[in-house]
């Protein structure tokens, strides 16, 4: 049974929790009180069941497509969209990269910011070419926002795009680019580390770079 993007398999119903069943044969139409006396648990209980599944599935189950997930997920708070994504099957997940990877060229800038900042908590390498263009994005917010997420996801192949962003005008982006790259202990960035720490008086990325050189040569 599906009901919109939230897939249920009643055929394999012993890896859903008890909370998972009750919010899931209310998605199919029980009633509070029918629910009651189908799992033999008080209204309290039914309702808490509820409420954690709203919380866990509500965007999924408003969902009919990848494309609603991607607007849901964008228009939701940080943390209603932490818990979504945190939340998602791993089919869900691939789907809504590609979803990103094929309409990015297309998308409003706030929209490229949610999918930025979606690919960034997704950490899949799949998303890192589309981090790339993000990184030299006109928008100072969505150049940041590109060069954290390849912070998060945390791979190598993101370190030449990394460096590059050390060069930003913005210092911000370049805060950020140095966090990620220590992150990945990438050791080909350091001279150029180096020579940012000897032109900026700025606190801020003076001690992203104490905390980068530190990393790098106590792993040497």
């Amino acid at each position: 049974m599906n009901k919109n993007l939230v897939d249920i398999d009643w055929n394999d119903i012993d890896k859903y929790s008890q909370e998972q069943i009750t919010y899931f044969l209310y998605l199919e139409g029980k009633s509070i009180e029918a629910l009651i006396k189908i799992r033999k648990l008080d209204k309290a209980t039914i309702k808490k069941h509820i409420l954690d599944g709203k919380i866990k599935y509500g965007i999924l189950a408003k969902s009919s497509n990848i494309e609603e997930l991607f607007k849901q997920i964008a228009n939701s708070g940080k943390q209603d969209k932490i818990e979504v994504i945190n939340g998602l099957e791993s089919r869900i997940k691939k789907d809504l990269i590609f979803f990103i990877k094929n309409n990015y060229g297309d998308m409003y800038p706030k929209d490229k910011q949610a999918a930025v900042w979606i690919l960034g908590e997704l950490k899949d390498e799949d998303g890192i070419d589309v981090l790339l263009k993000a990184s030299v994005h006109k928008f100072i917010n969505i150049r940041r926002m590109a060069v954290s997420a390849l912070g998060k996801i945390g791979s190598i192949k993101g370190e030449t795009v990394l460096i590059r962003a050390l060069e930003d005008e913005n210092s911000q982006v370049v805060t950020y680019a140095i966090k990620a790259l220590n992150k990945i202990k990438s050791t080909k960035a350091k001279e150029k580390i180096i020579d940012i720490r000897n032109r900026t008086n700025k606190d801020y990325i003076l001690k992203a770079i104490d905390e980068y050189l530190q990393l790098i040569d106590d792993s040497i």
